[in-house]
């Protein structure tokens, strides 16, 4: 899905679909000299975003600020912004070049509606280290429980040794 927001229909529009699913945000201003340079750029990753149904695209240019929910508002500090959302919440600021490559990365490599090989890996690396972290555990209670009844041991072999 792609929202231009330009007035207060599609302003309504934006607040109530960027609530669902992942969302790939410019925020921007006509005048900013920034967001001009950056704009081909965007154009060209939008084109391609839109294509891609697990990403959904938005423009807001500042002039409609004020017509979207307060917690949108918040994730622009400047212009250009670029955010990614998920179910309406941030997952994280751009914070590369303003490159089509770099703005593609960025939006796939934050995309929480699917699953990406480097989630998995993430995954599969937590669940090693919890794994071992489990059996490092074990063995720590291990080793702690038999050196307990070696101190024993031998604490009754000296009181006996001392008693003869």
């Amino acid at each position: 899905m792609y929202i231009r927001v330009v007035d207060q229909k599609s302003a309504d529009n934006f607040n109530t679909s960027v609530k669902k699913g992942y969302w790939v945000i410019l925020y921007y201003a006509n005048w900013c000299p920034h967001c001009q340079v950056m704009k081909p750029e965007w154009n060209k990753l939008s084109e391609k975003l839109k294509q891609d149904k697990s990403i959904n695209v938005a423009d807001v240019e500042s002039e409609f600020m004020d017509k979207i929910d307060q917690e949108h508002k918040q994730n622009v500090q400047g212009f250009p912004s670029i955010v990614s959302c998920s179910q309406g919440k941030k997952v994280a600021d751009f914070t590369g070049s303003r490159t089509y490559e770099e703005m593609n990365k960025f939006a796939n490599d934050n995309n929480t509606s699917k699953s990406t090989p480097r989630n998995n890996n993430i995954n599969n690396l937590l669940r090693k280290i919890t794994k071992s972290t489990k059996s490092t555990k074990s063995k720590k209670t291990k080793k702690t429980t038999r050196t307990r009844k070696m101190k024993k041991t031998k604490k009754t072999k000296s009181k006996k040794t001392r008693k003869h």
